[in-house]
C-alpha cells in the first residue's frame, strides 16, 4: 500500500493536499497514517477552520475556531445539518464566513436517540479544544452507528443507549445529580426516599461506570420538563 495515497489524520484515499501541519499541532499522535505526506480536503479543510459568530451575550462577533464546536451532519432536509455557515464578515482586519446554528446538547441528544436517515455523522466536542472531525466516521445504519466523542470513536446500538439513557434521567428524576450517578456515591439522605425505584436503575449504570459510553450518556442527560 502507498501510504502517500492516504490522508495522514484520518486515513482517507485518495487525498492529495500538502501535509502542512505544524509541530505544535496537538494530534500527531492520533494520526492514523503517519507515513503519509498528504490530507484530504475535509481534513485539509477543518484544521485551520475558524469563524465569525455572533455573540448574544456581548453583543457582537466572535472568532471561533472549528476545535471548539460540535457537528451533527446529514443530507436528510427533515434534519438538516449542523453548524451552518453563512455571509462573510469583515471585523478588525479578518474577512471570515459567520458560522451560526451550531449543535446544542439538546439536539445532539434527539440525534442519538432519532438520528437522520443515513448516512450522517455524530460528532461531540466534549472539551471544546481539539480537533474531532477528521476521525469522526459517517454511519450507513440508524439503529448501530458510530459517533465520534472527542477523540473516541464509539458505535451505538440505539436501543441499548436509550434504555442507559432512560435509567439516567431516571436518577435524575429522583434527584440524584451527575456527580452522584456517574461515581455511585449517593446521598443516603436521598436514597433513603427511593430505594426501591433505585435499584433497578443504579444496576444499569453500575454496569457501565467507568466506560465512555456512560460519559456520552452523561453529557446529553437532561431532566424531564
Amino acid at each position: 500500500m502507498n501510504n502517500n495515497n492516504y490522508c495522514y489524520l484520518c486515513a482517507a484515499p485518495k487525498a492529495d493536499k500538502p501535509l502542512v501541519l505544524k509541530d505544535s499541532f496537538t494530534a500527531h499522535s492520533s494520526a492514523r497514517c503517519p507515513e503519509s505526506k498528504y490530507l484530504c480536503d475535509r481534513c485539509a479543510w477543518v484544521i485551520p477552520l475558524r469563524a465569525f459568530y455572533w455573540n448574544e451575550a456581548k453583543g457582537k462577533y466572535s472568532t471561533l475556531f472549528a476545535r471548539g464546536w460540535s457537528w451533527l451532519l446529514s443530507a436528510d432536509d427533515a434534519y438538516g445539518s449542523y453548524p451552518k455557515f453563512g455571509n462573510q464578515h469583515t471585523e478588525g482586519g479578518n474577512t471570515l464566513e459567520i458560522v451560526d446554528r451550531l449543535p446544542t446538547r439538546a439536539q445532539i441528544r434527539t440525534w442519538l436517540l432519532d438520528p437522520p436517515k443515513p448516512p450522517f455523522t455524530i460528532c461531540i466536542a466534549e472539551s471544546g479544544q481539539k480537533h474531532i472531525l477528521p476521525w469522526a466516521l459517517e454511519a450507513t445504519n440508524r439503529d448501530y452507528f458510530p459517533v465520534q466523542f472527542e477523540l473516541d470513536t464509539l458505535h451505538i446500538y440505539r436501543s441499548a443507549f436509550t434504555h442507559l439513557l432512560t435509567r439516567y434521567e431516571e436518577l435524575m428524576a429522583m434527584g440524584f445529580s451527575k456527580t452522584e450517578i456517574n461515581s455511585g456515591n449517593y446521598r443516603s439522605d436521598k436514597l433513603a426516599k427511593c430505594i426501591s425505584e433505585y435499584a433497578a436503575c443504579e444496576a444499569a449504570i453500575a454496569a457501565k461506570r467507568g466506560n465512555r459510553l456512560l460519559d456520552l450518556v452523561s453529557y446529553v442527560a437532561k431532566v424531564s420538563e
